[in-house]
């Protein structure tokens, strides 16, 4: 019995692996294919005492990703683009991860769980699979892409397509959604993007559609959004410009809801806005800064609960429940191979932060090692574990992670 059960694991494996052949077995042109990929592993140990009311709870997690990927060119306006993904969680639902990786919702059946028990869970899918054609000024991307739309980095309000949480510190690769993007080249740096989406299982209640109109003007790039996500509408405007060394960007979103819920909670209709800076400080020392404002917030710990139940933040478009942020990231290149970073985000709502200091070192071309903490500052649970404020329940927990690039 014990072997069956590993048997159907190793079964579906060979099944991805096979499937991912099948695509290099079309007829190739006389463009080389690209091979490539990563493995990356994290290990995660929660250093402080559990509360009584979750004793018994495992203190460490794993998580593990082996990414697959291959690009094809079909003749001179064609390529494919495929990355497979094996990964593994154990225990298979713990919040510590979110440094590390994220999921959007899928229309397409390119996934599946292929194991699972209360220990952990096995689960393989394609994160990318779709056809590039350039038709000119023209290109069309048809299937399972990244897409990603704005300029902010902690917390975007104009990425309608898996945005990162703020807290995700691996963001090498964004999930993929299934999606038909038509980019229309308009001049240097500037660009028409139009977006047909499903971002669910269902287009009636999942679907999206929306244009990103981007305009290069000199030192000043200025950009637009507009459509429907989710029954919403959505307009927002974007900035990215350059002062005296200083990188300038910000964003202001417009939502109109249509969701019960929402509505119910006098969210029917918000603003979010963010503004940050990038600024080199000197050859060594790199400042990031960002403040936020979220019109979807509330403005106490105790409607966080019934805020974390609306379908906007359970989907992951939204990740904040407060109405005002500030973040920021601070990075000393101490040595060509070592790299320290500081990462702080606060919540002025509730006074409370997480904090993740992370030392990287380039152990070679292609390899990394990462030593991290992750720990929070405020009010934490309720006797009845719902949260007093937003950051202050995140456990003290140290990780460490190994990325080899191949």
């Amino acid at each position: 019995m014990r072997a069956m059960r590993c048997w159907k694991p190793c079964r579906r494996v060979a099944l991805l692996l096979a499937a991912l052949a099948g695509c290099c077995s079309s007829p190739l042109s006389a463009q080389t294919a690209h091979w490539g990929g990563s493995l990356r592993g994290y290990q995660f140990f929660r250093l402080e005492d559990l509360p009584p009311q979750l004793a018994g709870t495992r203190r460490d997690l794993e998580f593990g990703s082996l990414r697959l990927t291959w690009e094809q060119p079909q003749a001179s306006h064609l390529k494919w683009e495929v990355h497979a993904v094996l990964e593994i969680l154990s225990p298979p639902f713990e919040e510590a991860a979110g440094v590390a990786t994220g999921r959007s919702n899928d229309f397409l059946p390119l996934q599946s769980v292929w194991a699972e028990d209360d220990g952990y869970r096995l689960e393989g899918r394609f994160d990318r699979l779709n056809l590039q054609m350039e038709l000119g000024r023209v290109r069309v991307t048809a299937g399972r892409q990244a897409i990603t739309w704005g300029v902010a980095y902690f917390w975007p309000t104009l990425d309608l397509f898996s945005p990162f949480s703020p807290q995700r510190i691996d963001r090498d690769y964004k999930a993929g959604v299934d999606a038909v993007r038509a980019t229309v080249a308009l001049g240097r740096y500037s660009e028409v993007q139009i977006v047909a989406a499903s971002l669910g299982p269902a287009v009636s209640r999942d679907g999206a559609l929306a244009a990103q109109f981007r305009f290069h003007l000199g030192r000043l790039d200025l950009g637009f959004v507009g459509g429907k996500s989710h029954g919403d509408s959505v307009a927002g405007v974007f900035f990215t410009g350059d002062l005296q060394g200083t990188a300038l960007r910000g964003e202001v979103a417009w939502t109109d809801s249509d969701d019960p819920l929402e509505r119910s909670l006098d969210r029917g209709a918000f603003w979010r806005a963010t503004l940050g800076i990038d600024r080199q400080i000197t050859p060594d020392w790199g400042l990031t800064l960002e403040l936020a404002y979220n019109g979807f917030g509330v403005g106490s710990a105790q409607q966080y609960l019934a805020l974390s139940n609306t379908d906007r933040v359970r989907r992951g478009e939204l990740f904040s429940l407060g109405t005002y942020y500030a973040g920021a990231a601070l990075t000393w290149q101490l040595h060509p191979l070592w790299t320290f970073t500081q990462s702080l985000l606060f919540n002025a709502q509730d006074a409370s932060a997480l904090w993740i200091p992370a030392l990287a070192w380039s152990t070679s071309d292609n390899s990394s090692l990462l030593l991290a903490v992750q720990t929070g500052f405020g009010s934490s649970l309720r006797p009845d574990l719902s949260p007093n404020s937003e950051y202050g329940p995140v456990p003290t927990t140290a990780f460490a992670a190994f990325t080899w690039y191949f």
